[in-house]
């Protein structure tokens, strides 16, 4: 096997030796894998995060302050904005590039020898899994992918698992089901016998099938209903960092880790996910970069926006595909706050499929924005964003757009 020498090349390889989730979305080729590995997941004590919106921050979060407790932690988050390494953190940072291959290499003839050809995703989940076992964390913050129930990452069978599950909304309706119930039904599936679970307190016909799979598990749960967080937090992120906290209070008490103080806490509410909320002075300008993509999550960031006086901008936004209905809810949450809207598009191989745009002609006739142009090209589009006269900019509607623009914003900044 060619040995692989930097991280591109690892992204590289996985997505031309990895089968594709549309095709077999299950998990017993992620536990066989696992049960060939050795079951790693189940070498440490963990905390799962799933849920529509907050996932990613929610699982910052918590990783932060169990660092912050004095605890070595592993953290695996989807997907990745600056490098694939960020899927695998170890002690509140991504793997060193040299470290990642290091491991990276030893453990793709495993899988090889296993007779397995897992997704894009589950190899990555799998090697998380392994290497917090090698580095012997105490604690692995492990992130969902899609859903939960058939997710690659829900192979964890310690009853010692805390689940945490964050707000639910509607989204990838063509895999986990067309309506809220089948949704958190899916979500809910994290959930296993003795499990500690801590669910942001919601709708309720979602909390109905969160507490029947409580019930159904013989698990133990909280709703929490808290948003206290540091000021400095933008509002969208404050039920996050109060999920995460009352995670972290929670094992606190089981575990007997220390009281953190205003100081530690502040600390760990800085470590936020790139891509969220990110505000960049370009010039006279403010970027504000943000992976929003479905109505639930722009909704909350224009919301947060406009409470920091950012009232309205100019708008560089599409989404992945989805169900025309995701679309539709998507530009009437965009709209209102758009002074002018221009379309991209894009495709890029990274996390569990390729990942493909609306097609730009197809956004545009669903909008009646009075002000909208399509630049398909992205890095023509971000151009012509920068040139706007608004002085506010807004790049959202998906994270693997931000993950394609991020780098050409931060070479602007510096500049």
């Amino acid at each position: 096997m060619t040995s692989i020498e930097s991280l591109q090349e690892a992204v590289d390889y996985l997505l031309q030796h990895t089968s594709d989730l549309t095709r077999d979305y299950q998990l017993e080729r992620m536990q066989t894998l696992l049960h060939f590995l050795g079951n790693p997941q189940n070498d440490y004590r963990s905390v799962h995060i799933a849920g529509t919106s907050g996932k990613t921050s929610t699982s910052y979060f918590i990783s932060a302050l169990l660092q912050a407790a004095g605890k070595k932690t592993g953290l695996t988050v989807s997907p990745h904005i600056v490098a694939v390494n960020e899927r695998v953190q170890v002690g509140g940072v991504p793997l060193e590039e040299a470290t990642f291959l290091e491991y990276f290499n030893e453990f793709l003839p495993l899988v090889e020898q296993s007779g397995e050809t897992p997704t894009y995703f589950e190899s990555l989940v799998a090697f998380a899994f392994w290497v917090f076992a090698k580095e012997k964390v105490d604690y692995a913050v492990i992130e969902t992918g899609l859903g939960g129930l058939l997710d690659g990452t829900n192979t964890m069978a310690r009853s010692d698992k805390v689940c945490v599950i964050t707000n639910i909304g509607l989204d990838h309706t063509h895999i986990l089901g067309d309506t809220i119930e089948k949704i958190a039904f899916q979500k809910a599936g994290i959930i296993q016998p003795g499990n500690y679970v801590l669910a942001r307190s919601q709708q309720e016909s979602i909390m109905r099938v969160l507490r029947s799979q409580v019930d159904k598990q013989g698990a133990v749960s909280q709703e929490v209903t808290d948003t206290a967080a540091p000021a400095f937090l933008p509002e969208f992120q404050q039920q996050n960092w109060a999920m995460a906290r009352a995670a972290y209070e929670y094992l606190r008490t089981r575990d007997s880790l220390p009281v953190l103080n205003d100081e530690q806490q502040e600390a760990a509410a800085h470590h936020t996910p790139p891509g969220r909320g990110e505000v960049y002075k370009i010039g006279n300008k403010t970027l504000i970069l943000d992976g929003a993509h479905n109505p639930q999550k722009i909704q909350a960031l224009l919301h947060s926006l406009q409470c920091d006086g950012y009232t309205s901008a100019a708008v560089l936004a599409t989404i992945i595909e989805a169900p025309d209905s995701k679309l539709d809810q998507c530009i009437a949450a965009l709209a209102p706050y758009a002074s002018h809207w221009i379309v991209p598009e894009f495709s890029i191989g990274q996390d569990i499929m390729n990942r493909h745009s609306f097609a730009a002609d197809q956004v545009v006739a669903h909008t009646t924005h009075h002000s909208v142009e399509k630049i398909t090209d992205i890095h023509a589009a971000l151009r012509a964003l920068l040139a706007r006269p608004e002085d506010t900019l807004l790049v959202t509607g998906s994270l693997y757009l931000v993950s394609l623009l991020r780098p050409a914003i931060l070479d602007l900044q510096s500049k």
